[in-house]
């Protein structure tokens, strides 16, 4: 169990996949710039320590997209066509997780957002 929570939490510091190197933002459509200010999220999800109970890391999760249910639909709003289904999925996840699946990160593949926001938002 507490190998799937040490993944959960590599995978909330993979998604926040933003640097905080500028954009080029002549090359990005303002939404696409909001896309980039928000995935940089890291310091709005909770720090559970890796040896943490499952029940303490689903209750922290959830206790933090509660607080940030509002944030998490701007980030899909400002989410790029080319990854929204990826960013939906990404979230979809966090929100399993924080609902007791901790196995919600099992075939999760944010290759494409990934790439996209190295491409985009790490200039």
């Amino acid at each position: 169990m507490r190998v799937k929570l040490l993944a959960a939490t590599i995978f909330l510091v993979i998604l926040a996949g933003c640097n905080d190197g500028d954009s080029d933002s002549a090359a990005l459509t303002t939404s696409e710039r909001r896309y980039c200010e928000l995935v940089k999220f890291k310091a709005r999800m909770p720090n559970v320590p890796k040896d943490a109970e499952p029940e303490i890391f689903t209750a922290q999760m959830s206790d933090s997209l509660q607080t940030n249910a509002d944030y998490f639909n701007e980030l899909i709003e400002a989410a790029p066509a080319e990854i929204k289904t990826d960013v939906e999925a990404a979230i979809s996840a966090l929100q399993r997780v924080a609902g007791g699946d901790i196995t919600a990160y099992d075939g999760l593949d944010l290759t494409k957002a990934d790439q996209w926001e190295e491409d985009n938002c790490n200039r």
